[in-house]
């Protein structure tokens, strides 16, 4: 639970960071539910597997799809297979359901859009580290109306090795030349939260009911349901 930082303790730590670091997935927009889809259709079509959200936790959420392709095939004993040609159709599948249910199943977590808003937010530098494809962090931040709030977005094609790995999260600090004690990051994952932490940044965990509430309480510094309060 919340024991090591009072929400004081934490309102004080944001207003006097210089830069926040954000997670994409489950931290500004969730977009889980679209996500474990579009790797279903894909496993089913090219090998007739069922690939349920319990398997997208473990093998590919906050982490990018890479490794985790090659961790969850090997697991069922098939190993001749193109990554690249499946994670080619999972995006064709993630773009097709974007446009379908962007209306009706994707959504800003909760509170973010006053919390970008509030002035001393507004004033912070602000950017975006994640394993998302930077065309689909700004084409739905853009649809969401949130996207001007910031700079830009580290993404999987900017670092060689993804979440858990710290990489990402130190490019940020590098592209904002700022140390990690003036800066706060916001992740939601098992692997982007070993990642922030990695990368020596004080973590608010954002807490995602039926998804991460078994790991966030241990690897976050704080956990917040709802980012007004942090207002």
């Amino acid at each position: 639970m919340n024991n090591r930082y009072t929400i004081e303790n934490v309102k004080n730590r944001v207003s006097n960071s210089k830069a926040l670091l954000f997670d994409f997935d489950g931290t500004l927009v969730n977009l889980d539910k679209l996500n474990v889809d579009s790797f279903s259709l894909v496993f089913k079509e090219m090998f007739n597997l069922d690939f349920t959200r319990e398997d997208f936790m473990k093998y590919i959420s906050g982490r990018g799809s890479k490794n985790g392709i090659v961790e969850y095939l090997e697991t069922k004993g098939i190993k001749d297979f193109s990554g690249t040609e499946i994670n080619n159709q999972y995006y064709v599948n993630k773009k097709r359901l974007i446009e379908e249910r962007i209306d009706n199943e994707i959504y800003l977590l909760p509170g973010i859009k006053d919390f970008l808003m509030e002035q001393k937010i507004e004033e912070k530098r602000k950017i975006i580290v994640t394993s998302s494809r930077k065309e689909h962090v700004k084409k739905m931040l853009t649809h969401f109306g949130i996207w001007k709030h910031f700079e830009t977005v580290i993404d999987r094609h900017d670092v060689v090795r993804g979440k858990p790995d710290p990489e990402c999260f130190l490019k940020g600090l590098k592209y904002l030349e700022l140390p990690p004690s003036e800066c706060i990051a916001f992740e939601d994952s098992f692997y982007g939260l070993q990642a922030s932490k990695g990368a020596e940044l004080f973590t608010i965990g954002i807490l995602n009911d039926g998804w991460n509430e078994d790991f966030v309480f241990t690897l976050a510094d704080f956990v917040i349901r709802n980012y007004s309060e942090l207002v």
